[in-house]
């Protein structure tokens, strides 16, 4: 799916939010500038979280509460592999609420439970989406 415009992006997110169940680990994929932060927020806004949305690049997770769940996102750039899970709390949400992880190529084999993956790019003037089967 290409994501030419915000509206691209948030009908994307719309149609994804429908079919998630939480408990889920959604691990996204994709450089910088694909979009992973823009589509998450998009997708918190689908899932009943109306508050900031921002990158945790640097506190590595946000923790939104939605009125009927709470979502855990993670953000994994600064991490170099899945031992660092466990100094971060993420086994501590795997089974509690919809946990959104960026860059999760980076913790590659140490996600657990339900994982969802999503595919973004971007080559300089079109960003994609890889949404799958659900």
């Amino acid at each position: 799916m290409i994501l030419n415009t915000e509206k691209d992006t948030q009908a994307a997110a719309k149609l994804f939010a429908k079919k998630l169940r939480a408990p889920v680990t959604v691990a996204f994929t994709g450089g910088l500038g694909a979009g992973k932060t823009t589509f998450i927020r998009y997708l918190c806004r689908e899932l009943g979280y109306d508050g900031a949305v921002t990158s945790p690049t640097f506190s590595i997770m946000n923790e939104y509460r939605a009125p009927e769940l709470t979502i855990y996102h993670f953000d994994m750039y600064r991490l170099s592999g899945a031992d660092a899970l466990y100094d971060i709390g993420y086994y501590d949400t795997v089974d509690k609420g919809v946990s959104l992880i960026e860059w999760s190529e980076n913790v590659k084999g140490g996600l657990e439970g339900d994982i969802i993956t999503v595919a973004l790019s971007f080559d300089g003037q079109t960003r994609k989406i890889t949404l799958p089967e659900i």
